[in-house]
């Protein structure tokens, strides 16, 4: 930031138009391709994408604001297309020429502010109008739009190159692509979850009695790889090349796996491989194998230790009929290095905006 530079707290009413979104029942929208924004505090706000909404915001270069939600209260993203809002979501409409940088800028500082609502604090239509954004301003105290976009312009142009990098490092140390059979080609066969796996339990910690850290604290979440917080503590489920698969929450059935040291909460249990050594692409193989069972349970069905360890999943098996983790390796590998370069030629189409 430069240090000349002035800044003023502006409220949001000076800055912008707001309308509330329109959709009540999520369960009358047929699936489609519009976006529709929720009160999430992941995917920038987007639930799902459906078809023939009541309202369409066309054109997008619009700030959505989260009016209450579990953790999203607060929360504003920049939309870029056109969506549909549900109606604990308030769209922020620019009443000046913003770029879509400036807008990037303003909704990131606006999300500072959201760890003061939550359910007992919602933003109500008067509180939204009335909330201040810290903003640099030019010479006459307007908003100073083309500070705020080449600072994001500057930011994303650094962001990009260190994608790239690790991009690039990744496909290097992933090495060559081997031709190896389809998976239709190969042969399956079924298998407890016990004859693959060694299942660990986690262990409780209370929100309230765990203490800030760096050590990642795994939680039954559908997200986030599964990080619930961070955290000084430690205990018995301390583990790390593991994959974590979680037995109940919203979401049970699903694992991640952790290279990284960390614990875990007792709604998540860990997974070892029995025979052959904690791969890291055998793992994710694994994970997506595990997760094709999750239709079968739910919040009156969970996923505990008993159902894990009697689940039958279906795996690639060699002539002998064993699984075959030398395939489930190489077609992991294969599979990210085509994601790699897929992601890196998208990486080129950024830079030569």
């Amino acid at each position: 930031m430069s240090e000349t530079m002035n800044w003023e707290s502006i409220p949001l009413r000076d800055l912008f138009t707001f309308e509330r979104g329109k959709e009540k029942n999520m369960a009358t929208l047929k699936e489609g391709d519009l976006p529709l924004v929720s009160a999430r505090n992941v995917n920038n706000g987007v639930k799902g994408f459906v078809d023939s909404p009541a309202k369409v915001f066309s054109g997008g270069n619009v700030i959505t604001l989260n009016n209450d939600g579990d953790g999203g209260a607060g929360l504003a993203y920049y939309q870029s297309c056109d969506f549909a809002l549900d109606t604990h979501v308030t769209a922020l409409i620019p009443q000046d020429n913003a770029t879509p940088e400036s807008l990037l800028y303003m909704s990131a500082s606006i999300s500072k502010q959201h760890d003061i609502f939550g359910h007992g604090r919602s933003i109500s239509l008067p509180r939204a109008k009335r909330l201040q954004n810290m903003l640099p301003v030019d010479e006459s105290g307007k908003p100073n739009y083309h500070f705020m976009t080449n600072y994001v312009i500057k930011q994303r142009k650094m962001m990009l190159g260190k994608y790239k990098q690790y991009v690039i490092s990744n496909i290097k140390k992933l090495g060559e692509k081997v031709d190896i059979p389809s998976i239709q080609e190969k042969k399956w066969e079924s298998f407890l979850i016990a004859e693959i796996f060694d299942i660990l339990p986690g262990k409780r910690l209370v929100a309230a009695d765990s203490t800030p850290g760096n050590r990642p604290f795994i939680g039954a979440l559908d997200n986030s790889n599964g990080i619930a917080r961070f955290v000084n503590d430690m205990n018995a489920s301390l583990d790390q090349n593991v994959l974590g698969v979680n037995y109940d929450g919203n979401g049970m059935v699903i694992g991640f796996y952790h290279p990284y040291e960390c614990i875990f909460s007792d709604s998540v249990k860990r997974f070892h491989l029995k025979y052959h050594e904690d791969n890291a692409f055998v793992l994710l193989f694994m994970k997506v194998a595990i997760l094709q069972q999750k239709s079968k349970f739910g919040y009156l069905y969970k996923f505990n230790a008993e159902r894990m360890a009697n689940t039958r999943i279906m795996l690639p098996v060699n002539d002998g009929g064993e699984p075959d983790y030398e395939y489930m390796e190489q077609y992991a590998k294969n599979l990210m290095l085509t994601k790699y370069k897929q992601y890196l030629a998208f990486l080129d189409t950024k830079e030569k905006l």
